[in-house]
């Protein structure tokens, strides 16, 4: 069989988001590809990422769904085919094409995540470049009443919103969080300062900060990122970090109070936060703090340096 790759075009775009919920069990099937198409052609995710594989009669056959993000960063869903002969075929060609036109936007490293049991559904990956690194643990801490009696002002750190003039001081704090970091140490080094911290562009929101810089005494030592959450009510710890000299005193968890203490104020119900499981140290922070968790993933990475 002969077919063709391209971005899906409107006409295609419902059947190329069924094919990309075909491996969920057959009940939550409409409900995924109801929710690809919804994120499409709502704006949260950009339709010319869609890639459809067709054959000679112009039928979908295959689908793969990427996005280029903000710092050079890039995200991947597996590739689709109808199992059968030209399954494999047809999934590396999505593929080639897929990151092909990622790499055409300056994409440096494109992570993936998906289950362990659906680890044969991502075998195309292993084939384009895409090391499977590690599992990542999401956690999640209900809102308490304690978190919003916090004080920053009693400890020892001060907690200093994010400006635009001290961009490149929190640019280099941020970066300077990343060495000997256990939290998925493969993306070390892939981007520059301002590609981090592109990579960690939270919402615009007239009168709320989302983004933290960590000082003590003056000197910069860390730093805290939000976003908003996936579910309503939830807000998201997108990062935190302290620099080398900072660590070993106790400030991880200062650090983890604030972000408690900034969701209590913010109204959210809960806070959610990703950690890979080989940071045990950090897992062991978050646990202290009444983090469970309620997820894990496979974490697929490929870098494309330059």
């Amino acid at each position: 069989m002969r077919f063709t790759v391209s971005p899906a075009t409107p006409d295609e775009l419902t059947t190329a988001c069924r094919v990309l919920a075909a491996r969920p069990p057959e009940p939550e099937r409409d409900g995924a590809a109801l929710r690809f198409r919804d994120l499409l052609t709502g704006g949260e995710l950009d339709p010319a990422g869609l890639f459809a594989a067709r054959d000679e009669a112009g039928a979908v056959r295959g689908a793969m769904l990427v996005q280029a993000l903000p710092g050079a960063l890039g995200l991947a869903w597996p590739p689709r085919a109808e199992r059968g002969k030209f399954q494999t075929a047809i999934e590396d060609a999505l593929a080639a094409a897929a990151c092909g036109w990622l790499r055409g936007r300056g994409v440096k490293v494109c992570q993936a995540f998906g289950p362990a049991a659906a680890r044969a559904d991502a075998a195309a990956f292993g084939r384009h470049g895409f090391r499977l690194v590690t599992r990542v643990t999401h956690l999640r801490r209900a809102g308490g009443d304690g978190d919003r009696a916090f004080d920053p002002a009693a400890g020892p750190l001060a907690f200093e919103p994010f400006a635009p003039a001290a961009r490149a001081e929190f640019a280099a704090t941020l970066l300077a969080t990343y060495h000997d970091s256990r939290d998925c140490p493969e993306l070390t080094g892939t981007r520059t300062a301002a590609e981090l911290l592109d990579g960690f562009r939270g919402p615009v929101t007239p009168g709320r900060d989302w983004w933290y810089l960590v000082r003590h005494a003056g000197d910069p030592v860390g730093v805290v990122l939000f976003d908003t959450g996936l579910e309503p009510g939830v807000l998201e710890l997108n990062y935190l970090g302290l620099v080398p000299a900072a660590r070993g005193r106790g400030w991880g968890d200062w650090l983890v109070r604030f972000a408690l203490g900034h969701a209590a104020a913010d109204g959210s119900l809960a806070l959610n936060l990703s950690v890979d499981e080989r940071n045990a140290p950090a897992l062991r922070l978050y646990e202290r703090h009444g983090f469970v968790e309620y997820d894990r993933r496979d974490v697929y990475l490929a870098a494309w340096p330059g």
